[in-house]
């Protein structure tokens, strides 16, 4: 073959490979238009096809799907992740025009089935604009669309504050199909129209983004049944559940009379105690000693909190009564300063964030009140029947030591002849 025949050739291939390569660099970069003024707008869904709440019986296996058009074009960006289709299987079908996009079932549609499809706030245009909402559609291949809903707020159940990045699923008995949205950021959530039945409703914490819930989530979980005009409240508070009861761990005194009992995990706070779950044995002799009432920290520190209550209610009499004495006599009461724990105007601090749910927070603690002062010495304490959040029992054995005061170790001073 003539040289400058070879020569064009490979000149040819190398513009091709570096047309090629320059495509595949343009693809792996999604990118804004240039020209033009910038566009601030995020793209609007203009139609639907079929209409949400259409019941749809020619949609059958891999025929047909649910088309979504908008009124400017679409970025590729993440396309796949933004749009989830109910009930979860794994994530549909998505085909992407320059407008729209055509979603449906990967496994096929299938008869007599309500699907939600969700296109999250992710999906945006070329100039990177998101829309600010959620997209939600349901279309029937045959059953009726019910009027329902299960609505609620998820809660954690450690601090009792809202759960900002919960998600909750339904799962309908006995066939498993599973229905499930995010809870918005203030824990509150509205999962409507559902095959009327039986479900498990499950509020998680979706750790690993896996869009369901796995043992090392925090979790709850309630059974519901659901009617076709049902509206359903539901209030969920997640903690991360225990496979083994709880087990002592460490042992604390308060004073002489109270001691603080602490366990390797949170304890439910309504599963009650008393006397019978604890137990305090003196050493070596193992003499019981007589308990006068065991309580949860919550117990606790509200019977601290009405001590001190009262303690300022007895000095606000005292001051009270102070000042009408000076009133009546005519002179003129000193003026006290205010107790600490009254602020002074102009120097308010802002108020502790206050649990959000009603009732006594889940702490790791009990506490246990003697009937008498506990003597220097050596014991064991034994704690049987403990509940966790997880509704397991369990307990265990712990030995402390009390010292003895430093006033009560010293040797007294000598006495007899010589002393002074």
């Amino acid at each position: 073959m003539p040289r400058p025949l070879i020569a064009g050739f490979v000149a040819v291939a190398i513009s091709l490979f570096l047309a090629a390569l320059s495509g595949l660099q343009g693809c792996a970069h999604v990118s804004a238009p240039r020209g033009g003024p910038p566009d601030t707008t995020p793209p609007s869904l203009v139609l639907v096809e079929p209409d949400s709440f259409a019941v749809v019986t020619e949609f059958r296996g891999s025929h047909g799907s649910v088309r979504f058009e908008f009124d400017e074009p679409i970025s590729e960006r993440n396309i796949l992740g933004v749009v989830l289709m109910y009930p979860f299987d794994r994530r549909p079908d998505v085909d992407k025009g320059k407008r729209d996009l055509k979603v449906r079932p990967r496994i096929g549609w299938v008869d007599d089935r309500i699907y939600h499809i969700r296109i999250q706030p992710q999906l945006q245009d070329y100039f990177n604009n998101a829309i600010p909402d959620p997209i939600e559609h349901v279309v029937s291949t045959g059953l009726p669309i019910p009027d329902n809903r299960m609505i609620g707020v998820v809660y954690d159940r450690i601090t009792g504050q809202v759960h900002r990045s919960a998600r909750v699923d339904a799962v309908h008995l006995p066939d498993t199909l599973r229905y499930g949205l995010p809870a918005d950021t203030s824990g509150r959530f509205t999962l409507a129209r559902l095959p009327p039945g039986d479900y498990l409703a499950i509020g998680y914490e979706d750790v690993n983004n896996n869009l369901r819930a796995d043992a090392f989530d925090r979790s709850d979980t309630i059974q519901v049944g659901l009617a076709a005009d049902d509206s359903v409240t539901l209030e969920f508070r997640v903690f991360k559940h225990d496979t083994v009861g709880p087990v002592l761990s460490e042992v604390e005194l308060l004073d002489s009379m109270m001691i603080s009992l602490g366990f390797d995990g949170y304890l439910d706070p309504e599963a009650p105690v008393g006397v019978e779950n604890v137990e305090i044995v003196s050493l070596p002799d193992s003499i019981p000693l007589a308990i006068d009432t065991v309580m949860h920290q919550s117990g606790y520190q509200a019977y601290q909190d009405s001590i001190r209550e009262a303690e300022q209610a007895r000095r606000d009499s005292l001051a009270a009564a102070e000042a009408a004495a000076a009133a009546d006599t005519g002179g003129v009461a000193q003026e006290a300063a205010p107790p600490p724990t009254r602020r002074q105007a102009g120097r308010e601090a802002p108020p502790a964030q206050e649990p959000a749910v009603a009732g006594p927070l889940p702490d790791q603690r009990i506490v246990a009140f003697l009937a008498s002062p506990l003597p220097p010495g050596s014991y064991v304490a034994r704690v049987s029947d403990i509940v966790n959040l997880s509704g397991l029992t369990g307990g265990g054995e712990l030995e402390f030591e009390r010292e003895a005061p430093e006033d009560e170790t010293e040797e007294p001073p000598p006495q007899g002849e010589g002393a002074s």
